[in-house]
């Protein structure tokens, strides 16, 4: 560290070092209000005016904060109503929410790492999206190597064409992503037995999923790490419910966990905040003073294509450059306050934007691994700048105040 900056990183990966370097640049404006800078107080006044005027705000983003501050959006958005998705375009949340109609059997890295004699990697490249997790996972070539040559665990990859973690491993199965649920259902009866339909055996890639189904039903222990590519489509929730019928099915033979791989840092901490506060990981309505959910529903992506929300608080989220297009449209018709330690296309939009310090380097907090251990984040840096949490925390209270008059 060197006047005042991060001389440098150790033990991070190309995407933690951007991590890093986007949030140790020179910084916006600490608030700015249609553009114009102002001081905190006014841009929290104008805030409140917002989401107090609002028929049914929406409050999303929350994968790239700390615990601390995903607390206090869901306390703002119970208090204003509003709908709030943690997971922002639909991607993160929904292996939880499709865990709470069917159950998830899951398990630590640590377990994995130590214990998992056959690992799928069903439409997730962590090769490129979490380059450290194969080899600390011991899942690298290098790692499941053996003395004598041979690999003493099986890694396979399913995915529409072959990508970098395809390479590191035993067996590629090439699936179009449109019949990734005809594909999982397949093999729930492949794993019991259970004849195929004609017609749809024709469409699948049958003798990979067959050989499949074989080594879950001759391993001791299993995993399944199901990428943002599985439920990136419409049909994501019902993807999610299949992949986790198989992990049910397949544990009546052996033991068979599943650990989804999710895009923003703190993406699981949202899902575990929510929860603990609501009762539901994702897409959860507080509309009727107490608090619903419905996957595609209450989504953030589902909301604002609709357009049924008329005002956005986004933390954390560069929602125009991340949600789908008519979604991203919509929200440019409503006002936006952001707030975000990062200088983005949504924040250089919004009708009010928070400039803050950031959580694990101006501020210290409290993040959640893919696999929901907790995690301290240290602030190596001082910042004088309110964090996220204080910046929801006095929104809240003007709007309290606000009713109160």
């Amino acid at each position: 560290m060197a006047a005042g900056a991060l001389e440098r990183v150790t033990g991070t990966c190309m995407i933690g070092d951007a991590w890093f370097a986007e949030r140790t640049v020179d910084a916006p404006p600490v608030a700015r209000v249609d553009g114009r800078e102002v001081d905190f107080a006014e841009a929290v006044e104008a805030s409140a005016a917002i989401l107090g005027e609002a028929r049914l705000p929406l409050v999303c983003g929350l994968g790239q904060t700390d615990c601390e501050s995903q607390r206090a959006a869901v306390a703002l958005a119970e208090r204003i109503g509003a709908v709030i998705d943690p997971a922002g375009p639909v991607v993160d949340g929904t292996v939880g929410a499709a865990s709470q109609a069917i159950g998830l059997s899951t398990a630590t890295f640590g377990e994995l790492r130590d214990r998992a004699e056959l690992v799928v990697a069903w439409r997730a490249d962590p090769v490129a999206s979490h380059p450290r997790l194969l080899p600390r996972l011991r899942l690298d070539r290098a790692g499941r190597a053996t003395a004598g040559g041979d690999f003493d665990r099986t890694l396979v990859v399913i995915d529409v064409q072959r990508t970098a973690t395809a390479d590191e491993a035993d067996a590629f199965i090439e699936l179009p992503p449109e019949l990734d649920f005809e594909a999982l259902w397949s093999m729930r009866a492949l794993v019991r037995g259970v004849p195929l339909d004609r017609d749809l055996a024709a469409r699948l890639p049958l003798d990979g999923l067959g050989q499949l189904a074989d080594r879950f039903r001759a391993c001791g222990y299993g995993a399944v790490l199901p990428g943002p590519g599985l439920v990136a489509s419409a049909a994501g929730y019902v993807n999610a419910l299949a992949l986790l019928a198989l992990v049910r099915d397949l544990a009546r033979i052996a033991h068979v966990v599943a650990l989804p791989l999710r895009q923003d840092g703190n993406a699981r901490g949202a899902e575990d905040v929510l929860a603990w506060q609501t009762g539901y990981p994702a897409a959860v309505s507080f509309a009727r003073g107490h608090p619903r959910a419905r996957p595609g529903e209450f989504s953030a992506a589902g909301v604002l294509e609709r357009g049924e929300t008329d005002a956005a608080l986004i933390v954390g989220f560069d929602a125009l450059r991340h949600l789908p297009p008519r979604a991203a449209d919509n929200l440019r018709r409503i006002p936006t306050i952001v707030v975000d330690p990062r200088a983005t296309e949504t924040a250089a939009a919004a009708r009010v934007a928070f400039a803050t310090a950031a959580g694990g380097v101006h501020r210290e907090g409290t993040a959640h691994r893919m696999d929901g251990v907790p995690v301290p984040l240290p602030a190596p840096l001082a910042s004088a700048r309110a964090g996220d949490e204080q910046v929801l925390a006095a929104i809240a209270a003007r709007v309290a105040g606000a009713e109160g008059t």
